[in-house]
């Protein structure tokens, strides 16, 4: 009996040490990963307002990764911060998932949604299905691309639709797949969160919004003071104030950087990094203290193709038909990324903000180009031989001679 008691007291002992020993939390080390690619693809949206879901893009990218082999597969991890290896991207993936979840409330909806679309009839590796599957919660589908094309192209547009609470209902636009597609990856991200504090709508009013040096235009303004949590960061051109406003349940955050400057946004994007955030976070700069908060409501929606972008941060070879290595996904090198699509909405209000966004990637087949040769010269410029054949049986109808055409 002692000897049992010893046993069972060095178990009770050994469980709070196991404990206190947790591996990390995956989902921080995508982090990183995630902002850098939410500044990059910020930078790369063009004039007028941008709304991207760097979370969209990354997990479809994951996605991706997980059908990519060699030099293909080390340029998409680099795209997603992270280590060129499929488990740990998969367990990163399914950590965020897991941390967005925990953050829904009665306030707050979020909902992250994964699905595969595969040629009819199409095989795929059974461990590029099962991981999908199992860590990314992508249930794959079967559609007719090369018969049914626009078919497939409005029901892949359903899902997302009905994903995002009908916020985006066209992410593949016509002409994005083809008959030569074979597979699409889809990631639909949709957020209504209320403020934890509403802003008091009687007190948004009309003021004046610098849009460049010396012009303005008059906007709906909202009003709080309040204790957030807000600092000043940069230096020079890239000083900008910035502040947190957080959302109901304490989970989220809107984070505003407003530049010092008012010419100065490109100057401030252009010095953050994958690291910004959590660097004023851990350095003390975002403190609470009082703030007197002035914003103005807004509405925005953004569809964006990918393509030059992702391959300006490095991928490069899943674009090259030909070179891209995908044989994770058919045991083929046939494959290659023919399209990257993304469409971000989000509207901002008294009450919070709701945003939605989702991302397509299509991967298709290269065409089969038939061998070149020399072309054959065919000139009738001298006595000929004709017929008119039938060409079903092969029977000539009429045949004859020309040695002088006039």
């Amino acid at each position: 009996m002692m000897r049992m008691f010893n046993v069972a007291a060095v178990i009770m002992l050994a469980l709070p040490i196991a404990a206190w020993a947790r591996e990390p939390d995956p989902a921080l080390g995508a982090a990183p990963g995630v902002e850098a690619l939410a500044w990059n693809l910020v930078r790369a949206s063009g004039a007028g307002n941008a709304i991207v879901s760097p979370v969209s893009v990354w997990e479809a990218l994951a996605m991706t990764h997980a059908g990519a082999r060699g030099e293909t597969a080390t340029e998409i991890a680099q795209v997603l911060g992270m280590p060129d290896d499929r488990a740990a991207i998969a367990a990163a993936a399914e950590a965020l998932r897991k941390a967005f979840a925990e953050a829904k409330g009665d306030k707050i909806a979020l909902d992250v949604a994964n699905r595969l679309w595969v040629q009819q009839g199409k095989r795929l590796e059974s461990e590029f299905v099962g991981l999908l599957d199992a860590k990314y919660g992508a249930r794959a589908g079967s559609l007719d691309f090369v018969g049914a094309t626009e078919a497939a192209r409005q029901e892949i547009n359903g899902w997302v639709s009905d994903h995002t609470a009908k916020k985006i209902d066209e992410l593949l636009k016509p002409g994005v797949l083809s008959p030569l597609t074979r597979l699409v990856l889809t990631n639909a991200v949709y957020m209504k969160a209320a403020w934890a504090t509403p802003f008091e709508k009687a007190a948004t009013a009309p003021e004046p919004f610098t849009l460049t040096p010396g012009t303005t235009a008059t906007v709906p303004f909202m009003h709080r003071a309040a204790r957030l949590a807000a600092g000043n960061v940069g230096e020079g051109g890239k000083a900008a104030t910035v502040c947190e406003i957080p959302y109901a349940g304490g989970q989220l955050a809107m984070l505003l950087i407003v530049p010092d400057a008012v010419d100065g946004l490109a100057a401030v994007l252009g010095g953050l990094d994958g690291k910004s955030v959590a660097g004023w976070q851990q350095a003390g700069t975002l403190r609470p203290r009082q703030v007197n908060l002035a914003m103005p409501k807004w509405t925005a929606r953004k569809p964006l193709s990918l393509n030059a972008a992702l391959a300006s941060m490095g991928m490069k070879k899943a674009f090259a038909a030909g070179v891209a290595d995908f044989s994770g996904i058919d045991g083929t090198r046939d494959l290659f990324v023919s399209a990257v699509v993304h469409e971000g909405f989000v509207d901002v209000s008294e009450e919070g903000t709701e945003a939605a966004a989702a991302t397509g990637v299509v991967i298709g087949v290269r065409s089969a180009l038939p061998p070149q040769e020399e072309p054959l010269e065919v000139r009738a410029d001298r006595p000929f031989a004709w017929a008119v054949v039938h060409q079903g049986t092969g029977a000539v109808l009429f045949a004859g001679v020309v040695t002088d055409p006039r």
